[in-house]
């Protein structure tokens, strides 16, 4: 049984916003003392959206929702579904972006990190009460931190992909 392009291309995007969500679980644990913390869950949304065909990159969506959902005090599947419907809307209107232009890709993250973050905000308000300039200050300083990593967590993702998808005998060969 061999494995396939696509489900080499899922195992890398699961493992990538993996490990996205572990370094923003402990940036949000060092922000913690000043009341603040990061959200990145349209930079999981955008990649996969944007250059994975419709089946791969929804079901890294999906997954990527569920290890969230893990450590989310949400109901389990909350962020899978809206990372899902994420995928979907973002899916349907890319042939209309210039999708392989890194500057459309920060916008398109940017937007679906907005969005997934007011959802998300409206959704728990009820559960917590918490104040409107916190809700505020924590978009304003995601919405900035997503900017600055975007170019670096897409250059990941394409880097392990196109190291993923190159054969292996060829990297033996050339001395890899």
């Amino acid at each position: 049984m061999s494995i396939t392009d696509s489900q080499r291309r899922l195992v890398v995007m699961i493992l990538s916003g993996g490990m996205l969500l572990l370094l923003t679980r402990q940036t949000n644990h060092l922000l913690a003392p000043w009341g603040l913390s990061l959200w990145l869950g349209g930079l999981l949304v955008a990649f996969p959206a944007l250059h994975l065909n419709f089946r791969t990159g929804l079901v890294s969506c999906l997954a990527t929702g569920l290890l969230l959902d893990v450590w989310s005090p949400l109901g389990f599947g909350t962020h899978a579904l809206l990372f899902g419907l994420a995928h979907v809307v973002i899916f349907r209107i890319r042939n209309r972006l210039a999708a392989s232009e890194l500057t459309i890709g920060i916008i398109v993250a940017l937007i679906a990190n907005l969005a997934l973050f007011v959802l998300l905000s409206f959704w728990t308000l009820g559960h917590a009460p918490v104040s409107g300039l916190r809700i505020l200050s924590d978009l304003v300083m995601s919405q900035l931190v997503l900017a600055f990593i975007t170019p670096w967590f897409f250059a990941l993702q394409l880097r392990a992909i196109s190291l993923i998808l190159r054969p292996w005998r060829t990297r033996v060969r050339s001395g890899m």
